[in-house]
């Protein structure tokens, strides 16, 4: 098996074959959830991809594929009415997708801020998108915004407001904290707030719907108009039929290495805070180690064939403490299993092949 490095760079030679010429790739349609997607989201993760392929490389055909890549992302089509991102095109669900299809493109944008392409460019408008986002300040929670400006509320997916405080975390690193004040104090508030928004199961799971440890005052707080749609997840909780909790309890298995990741990002970003001290991320980081997530994760409908946990994993230990042999294993793990080595993509296993390649990116920050 060829090295990380080696396959990032092989697998952006064959993204380069990919691209169109108005710098889009491929569309995939969100793995399990087979949602029709526009080719923002992709688009974004080989952003990432081509960048990390011109730094290993120097080779210029990696920073003009970059560029286009920006250009679209920065373009009408991918933001159409100078609001939030266009994500998903099908009318049963947010054209956003949520505070996580935001989350990707910011991300790809800081990445480019930090690289120097176009740095004032990209740094303005994901800003701008980021605090579109309303922000309550008492739960340290964002509310969604669509393409044309509607305020949807809260994202009640706890993943989904980690990784929009992890794209802030890079907005911030690549800009400078002065640069971006009101992106920083948000993102410093969700840091204070985590250990009560991040629940786990018994065995230190991560749940998957936003189920924080409210306070009672925070509980009243939340039956004033607008904020109770928050009390639905723990209501839900109570009353959900075993199929309904099997359910959950799979999904939050295959996105634990997920929200891992994105936590991974936040202490790169600060990491000196002390909620990377709590018992909570300690549990949470455990749960890697075990027999029982190994073997479930293998065979988990959002594990390999969508999420790429070896690669997720691998940051995580990498970030929390000194653990690069077992790093190592998971990244081996992950590529015997989805990388194609005739095609040089991350296409192996998967039904959404577009997006499978495309998040190769993940590996780029993997030491």
């Amino acid at each position: 098996m060829p090295s990380l490095e080696e396959i990032i760079v092989d697998s952006a030679t064959a993204g380069l074959d990919l691209q169109a010429e108005t710098g889009a790739m491929p569309a995939g349609h969100n793995g399990p959830y087979h949602d029709p997607e526009t080719p923002v989201r992709n688009t974004a993760h080989w952003l990432v991809t081509f960048l990390s392929a011109h730094e290993h490389t120097g080779d210029d055909r990696f920073w003009d594929a970059a560029d286009r890549a920006l250009s679209y992302l920065l373009g009408e089509e991918a933001r159409p009415d100078d609001w939030s991102f266009s994500h998903r095109t099908g009318d049963d669900k947010d054209q956003c997708n949520g505070l996580i299809g935001q989350a990707w493109t910011i991300e790809a944008l800081a990445e480019a801020v930090d690289a120097g392409l176009r740095p004032q460019e990209a740094c303005n408008v994901a800003t701008e998108v980021f605090l579109a986002h309303p922000f309550d300040e008492a739960l340290a929670l964002w509310k969604r915004v669509e393409p044309d400006g509607s305020v949807l509320p809260y994202d009640r997916t706890f993943n989904h407001q980690v990784w929009f405080a992890a794209a802030g975390g890079l907005l911030i690193d690549g800009a400078g904290r002065d640069a971006v004040p009101s992106v920083e104090s948000q993102v410093q508030r969700f840091l204070e707030r985590l250990p009560e928004l991040m629940r786990l199961y018994d065995d230190g799971v991560v749940y998957h719907p936003l189920r924080p440890e409210w306070t009672g005052g925070e509980r009243l707080s939340l039956l004033r108009p607008g904020k109770w749609r928050l009390l639905k997840n723990d209501c839900f909780a109570l009353v959900r039929p075993p199929s309904s909790r099997r359910r959950l309890r799979k999904k939050a298995i295959g996105y634990h290495s997920f929200n891992l990741y994105g936590l991974a990002l936040l202490k790169l970003s600060y990491p000196d805070h002390e909620v990377w001290n709590h018992v909570k991320i300690e549990r949470a980081l455990a749960v890697l180690q075990t027999k029982s997530y190994q073997s479930q994760i293998s065979d988990n409908p959002y594990g390999y064939p969508y999420n790429p946990p070896g690669f997720e994993n691998a940051l995580a230990l990498q970030v929390f403490g000194d653990r690069d042999r077992i790093a190592s294993e998971w990244v081996d793990r992950q590529l015997q299993t989805c990388y194609d080595p005739e095609s040089y993509l991350m296409t192996k296993c998967s039904e959404d092949e577009n997006t499978a390649a495309a998040r190769l990116y993940e590996a780029t920050r993997i030491i």
